[in-house]
């Protein structure tokens, strides 16, 4: 897919790049693919000077009060003068000087990009004390890692700063490089975090993907990261064109459990299933992902299944008009969802307190690399849940009306299925006879 396509940057955006892995090249692709008509690019280190030629137009300035900043076209290079020691390297920036940029940019509509680090040109590093050297001003930060690392040994020939990893990651130099180590490195407090200005909007580029034979492995990685970082990218380069093969973003979950359980002859959300409520259940399963949030939607019999999921880490909505049927409760969590900055809402319900982590997994990849607008799990051409919502679907959503929930809209949004082929995952829990049937399965 194009980055363009996700609508992740804008030409307000001032933006910090760090880390290593085809940083630049990764850099000037990106201005290229979204900014080509205007777009300012520099540095608060140093970077080699044959990376003028990415740009489009390269000078030189330190006079930036006096710089016309306004009638620049296509991607350009700024920069404060050579460095005096190394002449195939060019200077960059202070905080002070960049801040002039940056205004004069912003007041032009023009991005600003700013490589804050160097790596010695190796596919991944730890921080110096001193690095990366982030503006506050930013407003989002791109962190590069090289996946072009993984099975390396860990030395000097392979990465900059090799010792400070093996410290970090408690392991020999000349050990191989694995997708679990450059997770550790990443989730690190001590690491690039600490220097990232607090609000900023955070961005992962776990780049090289075309030196992996799958990638199994990259998305769990992603799922994990998505703990402290707010998006995921898996991309490459091919012949100088941008590739982005998957993106993780922040998402929603919402449990619906308004109903009466009429046919099942008491509140199903206080059943027990394994020694817990189905409402505990299905809850705790959600918790085992990184999502943004997670509400739970109540009507009928609030106040006592309200008590089983207090001390949960969930948002709990009181929907007044359950009555009315299941849209109400879907209209419910768009509202609250609208609200925040995620991609998606997963819909799980509380009478499938059996569904397992790798149902959601699954669905979040599949979005992750396809981007539907609906996605659904399938079991003998019957819709199951968990099903997802994009955030193209919001606006209909909050329309719905009557008995029914999301599935109104599939006419619209011709879902993606997933299918299932364990039947125990397909149950959904109405009666008492129902029930017996899932616990046979146990």
């Amino acid at each position: 897919m194009k980055l363009s396509q996700l609508g992740l940057f804008n030409n307000k955006d001032q933006i910090a790049w760090v880390g290593a892995g085809g940083k630049t090249s990764l850099i000037f692709a990106v201005a290229k693919e979204l900014f080509t008509d205007k777009c300012m690019v520099t540095t608060t280190t140093k970077m080699a000077l044959s990376e003028k030629l990415l740009a489009d137009h390269a000078f030189e300035t330190e006079n930036l009060d006096k710089t016309d900043f306004s009638a620049i076209s296509g991607i350009n290079f700024v920069y404060s003068g050579n460095v005096i020691k190394e002449p195939a390297k060019v200077k960059g920036f202070d905080e002070g000087q960049l801040q002039i940029i940056s205004s004069k940019l912003i007041e032009n509509n023009i991005p600003l990009f700013i490589e804050a680090d160097g790596s010695n040109r190796k596919p991944l590093k730890f921080p110096a004390e001193h690095e990366p050297v982030i503006p506050k001003f930013v407003n989002k930060v791109c962190l590069v890692v090289g996946l072009s690392a993984i099975g390396k040994q860990l030395n000097n020939e392979n990465f900059h700063r090799p010792e400070q990893m093996s410290k970090i990651l408690g392991i020999p130099l000349g050990t191989k490089i694995t997708l679990e180590h450059l997770y550790l490195i990443l989730s690190n407090e001590n690491g690039w975090k600490r220097k990232f200005p607090p609000c900023t909007e955070v961005f992962v580029f776990l780049h090289q993907a075309e030196t992996l034979n799958n990638y199994f492995e990259v998305n769990e990685i992603a799922l994990k990261l998505l703990k402290q970082y707010d998006h995921v990218l898996l991309s490459s380069i091919d012949q100088n064109e941008l590739s982005i093969i998957a993106h993780w973003g922040q998402m929603g979950c919402a449990i619906l459990a308004a109903g009466a359980s009429i046919r099942f002859g008491s509140p199903k959300q206080l059943a027990k299933f394994r020694n817990k409520t189905f409402i505990e259940n299905v809850v705790e399963t959600a918790m085992s992902i990184n999502f943004l949030d997670i509400v739970v939607v109540l009507g009928a019999n609030s106040e006592r299944i309200k008590t089983s999921i207090n001390p949960l880490d969930v948002q709990i909505i009181h929907n007044m008009f359950w009555e009315e049927g299941q849209s109400t409760s879907v209209k419910e969590s768009v509202k609250y969802f609208s609200q925040k900055k995620v991609e998606a809402i997963i819909f799980l319900m509380v009478d499938q307190p059996q569904i397992k982590p790798h149902l959601i997994e699954n669905i979040i990849h599949k979005y992750a690399y396809h981007k539907c607008d609906v996605i659904v799990h399938e079991f003998e051409n019957q819709n199951r849940h968990p099903i997802l919502f994009a955030k193209s679907t919001f606006k209909d959503l909050s329309e719905i009306t009557g008995e029914r929930g999301g599935s109104q809209l599939f006419e619209k949004y011709p879902p993606v299925k997933i299918s299932i082929s364990d039947p125990y995952f397909s149950y959904d829990i109405d009666s008492i006879e129902d029930m017996k049937k899932l616990n046979e399965k146990e």
